[in-house]
């Protein structure tokens, strides 16, 4: 059975995509067959993989039923054992769907699950903001994943973040744990991004990642061309950090629980 990792935090622009799409690539460059599943209404893994918005397109709850099959809807992507589906919205739960679906939160857990079984990882990237789709991904999840990138809410975002884990392990996820935290946009002999390793550290030792993605120029270039980073500038140090990440994942025989340094 495939593990599923949640990439969420709920501040844009921290590389969250950018880590959803490389990371992916990444475990399959490995030999682990991968599902990158898009939750971002925007598409932006879509758009960072090359995918226009005709391609990417899916109906898949067009006709809400008991068996919701994602299997037609999954693009291959060009890269060895990476497969792609962009789910746009899950839907509103209204009084004429009672009864034929599960509840909004519980559809993408039981459409995904199944699927699990197909692939050595599925990761999910979720919106920026907080909605029901960023619920049903940690629902689903088997860990998550939170890029932070310097800035004054940043450890408030973490904090929150895991209030909000703390709450889908106790009413729907006993066993949701948390892969790391992912320092990104990370400049060495930065003030700021060095200040926000301490504060983070401090309160959650175990759950920083040694791997940090440095800020690159490379990343902006490659996503306006629709190439992930990892295909458009392997030799990147951004890119290769991404490589390090995914190892330093496969590493970690013991996902961390949520309890914070007291």
């Amino acid at each position: 059975m495939g593990k599923i990792i949640a990439i969420t935090n709920r501040r844009g622009r921290v590389g969250k995509t950018t880590t959803a799409i490389n990371l992916a690539i990444a475990f399959a460059n490995s030999g682990k067959k991968t599902l990158l599943v898009d939750l971002d209404s925007a598409g932006a893994c879509a758009k960072g993989l090359g995918f226009s918005k005709q391609e990417a397109a899916n109906n898949i709850f067009s006709d809400l039923k008991y068996n919701i099959l994602l299997r037609p809807a999954i693009l291959k992507t060009g890269i060895k054992k990476l497969e792609f589906i962009h789910i746009k919205r899950l839907p509103y739960l209204n009084e004429h769907l009672v009864g034929e679906v599960s509840t909004n939160e519980l559809i993408l857990k039981n459409i995904l699950k199944p699927e699990a079984a197909n692939y050595d990882y599925i990761i999910i990237d979720c919106p920026p903001h907080l909605s029901g789709n960023i619920n049903a991904a940690l629902i689903t999840a088997d860990s998550v994943l939170i890029p932070v990138a310097p800035g004054k809410l940043s450890a408030t975002a973490v904090r929150k973040i895991m209030l909000q884990l703390s709450d889908i392990r106790e009413n729907y996820n006993p066993e949701l744990k948390v892969a790391g935290i992912l320092l990104t946009i990370y400049e060495f002999n930065n003030n700021d991004s060095f200040a926000l390793k301490k504060e983070l550290f401090n309160e959650f030792p175990k759950l920083i990642l040694n791997t940090s993605i440095p800020k690159s120029t490379f990343v902006r270039k490659a996503f306006e061309l629709g190439k992930p980073l990892l295909a458009f500038k392997p030799d990147d140090r951004a890119a290769k950090a991404y490589i390090k990440l995914a190892e330093e994942l496969f590493e970690r025989k013991n996902l961390f629980s949520l309890k914070r340094k007291t």
